[in-house]
């Protein structure tokens, strides 16, 4: 019993000195070491549906619209006001686009804009917003379309 004693009486008064002790520095040393510079913003890449890539285009007005579809595909249905620049224009780094502009990735089912979103990311590009379902979805959430060459020849 004694035994048990002497081991609870050391537990209960060592233990609380013990978590002083390694609580960390003092005051007096956290003015020696001005803090750290804040860390720098994770870019932002996400994958959306087609209802909230519409919201976002309502109520981020400098949300660009890039198509990396093919030429021929974006004619044949395209989102009003959207860019075309092929998925390989992006891989080969042929995009002028500001890195701190948000973009929102469109594709016919999400998969080349998918990778086209990890390429920007991986160069610098700060939130990007890949259409989950592509332009399939789009379609199938019932919002607005084009159609036929964007700039029709007389």
């Amino acid at each position: 019993m004694k035994r048990f004693s002497l081991i609870a009486f050391v537990v209960f008064l060592l233990l609380p000195i013990g978590v002083l002790l390694l609580s960390g520095p003092s005051q007096e040393a956290d003015q020696d070491n001005p803090p750290a510079e804040p860390a720098a913003v994770a870019p932002l890449f996400r994958t959306v549906s087609a209802p909230e890539a519409a919201e976002l285009m309502k109520t981020r007005k400098n949300l660009q619209v890039i198509d990396v579809r093919t030429p021929q595909e974006r004619n044949e249905l395209r989102i009003a006001d959207s860019r075309l620049v092929p998925v390989g224009d992006v891989i080969r780094g042929v995009f002028d686009g500001a890195p701190d502009q948000p973009l929102m990735l469109v594709c016919a089912v999400g998969g080349r804009s998918f990778v086209a979103g990890k390429v920007m990311i991986a160069r610098g590009y700060q939130e990007i917003y890949n259409l989950g379902g592509g332009i399939e979805s789009w379609r199938q959430a019932g919002l607005p379309l084009e159609t036929g060459p964007e700039n029709p020849q007389p």
